[in-house]
């Protein structure tokens, strides 16, 4: 099992967020546990199961900085993108990347910021490119 672990600056909070605009899986809270150094939320989305942390600089764990883009997203593939894509951004996700349809590519595809400064694909196959189609199209679009 891969499990991601995301620090933010309120995991309860995070963990709401996400639940409104995620069909997720609460597995384990601080919630109702004794006040302690830092808030933690354990849920599933999509089959992976995601660790959230409060920020606690004394354990090395920082937010992101909203002033850097991040190397790392989560991609979500999904069967109703504009739904999904909808509820983020009424959650108060930013709008990175409008929800664009590719037909080239076979996808509809768009991406967001959520408030704790994480990136999300969130995409729709349409029509399924074979991975060499798919990496011509793109050299192309990048030449």
């Amino acid at each position: 099992m891969i499990v991601i672990d995301c620090v933010v600056k309120d995991a309860l909070q995070a963990y709401e967020t996400y639940a409104t605009v995620f069909e997720t899986k609460l597995k384990e809270s601080s919630k109702n546990l004794p006040k302690s150094a830092f808030n933690e939320v354990i849920f599933e989305l999509e089959e992976m199961q995601f660790h959230l942390f409060d920020a606690n600089p004394k354990m090395g764990w920082h937010i992101p900085d909203p002033k850097v883009s991040q190397p790392l997203w989560f991609n979500l593939v999904v069967r109703d993108a504009q739904a999904l894509y909808q509820r983020a951004v009424n959650a108060g996700f930013e709008v990175i990347v409008p929800l664009t349809e590719d037909k080239e590519l076979g996808v509809l595809n768009g991406v967001v910021r959520d408030p704790f400064h994480y990136s999300w694909v969130i995409e729709q196959d349409l029509q399924l490119i074979d991975f060499k189609t798919r990496r011509q199209i793109l050299n192309q679009r990048l030449q």
